[in-house]
């Protein structure tokens, strides 16, 4: 977990210690009504007082009240009861907090920060305001925070920055301004931030990246600009910035990258190109990124990766194609990468399973695949032989109608299953028996009969297994009448019947009644059929004897009159005689 993500969780956990010990609060400490007080255990195994003001509707911080030693401050109203607060130099007079090394305030609707608010807060090293109204920011408003490790200005309305707006804080070394409106980022912005290694400028609609703002922050190890409006980044940038481990630049507006893109780039580990437009990846595009262990390019356009795609990679442990158009392989594409990749994704492509087996026999190292919406029905129980260490499993989006229990029973060490929305309609005994091993199900959205044969072991394993929790908050899909109920709900007494007996009785007579209906018409029209060709038999036979006698020669084929006339003598000869 890095930057924001870590220090995120890094209120959150200060938050639990505050609400787990609410009656506790600190003695002898000077407390705000409207705030608690309470002694925990910071980062480094030593005791900090922590104030924490949740309540929210705030207009005032009561700066005067709280105790001067405290070591971190948290104004975190809920989004229901948002603060609305201003920022001055309330934090240094009377006395400043001397031991103060954390400050948030987030939610609290601050419009700006003022000249010199945080000056003599020495000790400060976690500057958190987040989610507020902040439209501009200068290089006044940190002057004093000479030890600050971490500037976080996400979730704001700042429009622009001047040049050196960060010059007074040269110990930073995390700084965030995602989510805001900068449009542009000026020369020398970064000046004097020398330590910087995270940086994150994620939905800004910035559109380019000027490479002279990278030259004061050359060592630079995390850059994250996701949903930029980025269609090209120089590449001078990268030669600034070679030091760079993580880069992502997902969600983008990329439609092709040159063979040399990231040739500078020899230390990067992560690489993140997803919900870009890219239509192809050449040939040894990451040869001299030896280093990479994640690849990350699902949701673009790709038909196809080039044989030689992932040259180099031997060190590649994470590639994520899904969402894509591949519908074929070229099995020497993976390679490089036979002996380390351990997690593959290709959901949502159009590949067909034997495409898709010839890559998994190739990397029995694997432990994790993703082969959701491939529209399977089923997946052969040998599908993974080869893939012994497997142990998560995403099937989730296909068309499974049944669970795949001798599937499951190859791939023993599996601890992570996603088989959600599938057409799955009831689990057995050696079903259920297979989850129990499990640690980590999800069944959600699937076509659950809720009849007394389907459901009715599914519940019994509900109340006396550790798979309570995975099926109680499943969904009946039918009967109508029970349709969105879940099964902690449902009540053995007012299941339907099984569709086994009174249910699969009916369908067999209606089946019966079909058949009859079917025959009887099969008949009827026989008959009708056979009625009209005798009629028409009939009628052609009389028109054929009068023909017949009016045209002789033409029934006896015959055409000459010679013949005609002696073989109708006797017929004369005989009229005559009678």
């Amino acid at each position: 977990m890095e930057g924001g993500e870590r220090h995120l969780a890094r209120i959150l956990l200060l938050l639990a210690c505050y609400i787990s010990s609410l009656k506790n609060s600190s003695a002898g400490t000077s407390c705000p009504a409207e705030c608690l007080c309470q002694t925990v255990v910071g980062s480094e195994a030593t005791s900090e007082l922590l104030v924490a003001c949740t309540r929210g509707d705030q207009n005032t911080i009561p700066v005067d009240q709280l105790d001067r030693t405290a070591d971190i401050i948290v104004i975190a109203p809920p989004p229901t009861r948002p603060n609305y607060l201003t920022i001055g130099p309330i934090f240094t007079q009377p006395a400043p907090f001397a031991n103060l090394r954390e400050l948030h305030i987030v939610n609290s609707n601050v419009p700006s920060i003022g000249q010199y608010s945080f000056w003599g807060l020495q000790n400060l090293r976690v500057l958190n305001l987040t989610h507020n109204n902040l439209t501009s920011i200068g290089a006044d408003n940190f002057r004093g925070l000479i030890n600050l490790t971490d500037l976080f200005l996400d979730h704001n309305n700042i429009e622009q920055m001047p040049s050196e707006t960060f010059r007074h804080l040269t110990a930073l070394k995390t700084l965030t301004l995602s989510q805001n409106q900068i449009s542009a980022l000026v020369p020398r912005l970064f000046r004097m931030l020398a330590k910087l290694f995270y940086l994150n400028l994620s939905d800004n609609p910035l559109v380019d990246l000027n490479p002279e703002v990278f030259k004061d922050i050359q060592h630079l190890r995390f850059f994250i600009c996701r949903r930029c409006l980025l269609r090209r980044v120089n590449t001078q940038i990268y030669h600034l910035v070679p030091h760079l481990e993580e880069l992502d630049l997902g969600e983008n507006q990329f439609k092709y990258l040159t063979s040399d893109e990231f040739i500078s780039l020899k230390k990067l580990r992560k690489l993140k190109l997803d919900g870009n437009q890219l239509s192809v990846i050449v040939d040894n595009m990451f040869g001299r990124n030896r280093e990479l262990r994640v690849l990350t390019l699902a949701r673009n356009r790709l038909a196809l990766l080039a044989p030689a795609a992932l040259n180099n990679l031997t060190n590649l442990m994470h590639l994520d194609i899904s969402h894509n158009k591949i519908d074929r392989f070229h099995l020497q594409t993976f390679a490089p990468a036979v002996d380390s990749l351990k997690t593959i994704n290709v959901s949502g492509n159009n590949l067909p399973l034997n495409e898709i087996a010839l890559v998994l026999q190739m990397l029995p190292e694997i432990q994790s695949v993703g082969l959701a919406n491939l529209s399977l029905q089923e997946v052969p129980p040998n599908f993974f032989i080869y893939n012994e260490h497997l142990v998560s499993l995403d099937v989730s989006w296909n068309k499974l109608t049944k669970f795949p229990y001798k599937l499951l029973t190859k791939t023993k060490f599996l601890q992570t299953l996603d088989m959600s929305r599938n057409r799955l309609h009831t689990l057995n005994e050696e079903d259920l028996q297979r989850l129990e091993a499990i640690a980590h199900i999800d069944l959600s959205k699937n076509h659950w009969r809720c009849d007394h044969c389907s459901v009715g072991t599914m519940l019994a394993y509900m109340t006396t297994t550790v798979l309570n929790s995975s099926i109680r908050h499943l969904t009946c899909h039918s009967p109508l009448r029970l349709h969105g109920v879940t099964f902690g709900e449902l009540d053995f007494d007012k299941l339907e019947p099984c569709m086994g007996t009174h249910e699969a009785q009916m369908s067999v007579i209606a089946g019966l009644m079909l058949l009859c209906v079917a025959v009887f018409a099969a008949i009827a029209a026989a008959l009708c059929c056979t009625r009209r060709r005798t009629a028409h038999y009939y009628t052609n036979e009389e028109k054929r004897r009068e023909h017949a006698h009016e045209h002789p020669e033409e029934l006896l084929g015959q055409t000459d009159l010679g013949s005609v006339a002696t073989i109708h003598a006797p017929y004369h000869f005989v009229t005559k005689g009678s």
